[in-house]
């Protein structure tokens, strides 16, 4: 059984850019910044060195337009814009993973949860990991999969399997899916019902389970609740179906192949360039110590 790493490449680069961006400014004697990069590949490296996968591979968003913003055009249109500074990385991380021989994939239509949801369940034989800061993703939990949820700084993680989820949410791994149905979810423009949050929304799955089996018990409920969830019953489907991964979606990838190499002289390359010079550094005394 091999381990696998699947890394929500957005989530983290988004991550890395926030939690370095208000320290000191990180760029290059000719002035490109690199603050996302740097934290970027600090985190890859963390995760690399604490989960110690076997092949890993970086999913992306292609783009704005998937599937999703076919069913609610709406979906993400809350989102202020990406700082000018972090475009510009955009294309630097590329060249990192490509420096570090790590496969990075895209795919017209679906987002980059999509394409880890659909590597995740083509490859149960495996042991799988997941790396995000999108709760989202702890939807995929299962015997064979765990998430790793970024948090606070650039190197911390914590793993979440089942156990994990309830004690924390008490709720089991699919019901993710229902909590965004029945709360939303603001930084995806996922609507919700109203005056639902998530703290109602798990009392009611932990009776009901399911979005379609509270509305099949509706009756039950009372008051202002009630008038909102039967208002609203639209909006709680639509909000599930937004928030379900999609998990059949063919993926162009052998995992077999996807291997990676952070001492190549494509990284060192990488790091000179970028003027990186405390991975230069550790790369040096690692190969001392070999």
């Amino acid at each position: 059984m091999a381990k696998i790493l699947l890394i929500d490449g957005n989530s983290m680069l988004f991550r890395a850019y926030f939690a370095t961006i208000y320290g000191r400014p990180m760029t290059t004697s000719s002035g490109i910044p690199t603050n996302a990069i740097f934290g970027f590949a600090s985190m890859l490296q963390k995760a690399i060195e604490v989960i110690e996968p076997d092949k890993v591979v970086v999913a992306f968003d292609h783009d704005k337009h998937n599937f999703r913003t076919e069913i609610y055009s709406e979906y993400k249109g809350t989102r202020q814009q990406t700082p000018d500074s972090l475009v510009i990385q955009f294309p630097i991380v590329r060249e990192y993973l490509n420096a570090i021989h790590m496969t990075q994939y895209e795919q017209h239509g679906i987002e980059a949860d999509d394409i880890i949801g659909s590597l995740a369940r083509s490859n149960k034989d495996n042991d799988i990991n997941v790396l995000t800061s999108d709760k989202d993703l702890l939807q995929l939990i299962d015997d064979n999969t765990k998430v790793w949820l970024m948090k606070k700084g650039i190197t911390e993680m914590e793993c979440m399997d089942e156990a994990a989820l309830y004690e924390r949410f008490q709720l089991k791994p699919l019901q993710i899916i229902d909590l965004k149905g029945l709360s939303g979810d603001p930084s995806d423009n996922i609507p919700g019902v109203t005056k639902v949050g998530d703290k109602t929304a798990i009392k009611l799955l932990n009776e009901y389970g399911t979005v379609e089996n509270l509305y099949e018990h509706i009756d039950e409920i009372k008051g202002k609740l009630k008038e909102n969830l039967v208002n609203d019953k639209d909006k709680a489907f639509l909000s599930k179906q937004l928030a379900t991964i999609k998990t059949n979606a063919e993926i162009d990838i052998d995992l077999s192949k996807c291997d990676y190499d952070f001492d190549s002289e494509d990284a060192m390359a990488f790091y000179s360039k970028y003027e990186m010079r405390s991975f230069i550094h550790e790369v040096t005394i690692d190969d001392r110590n070999r």
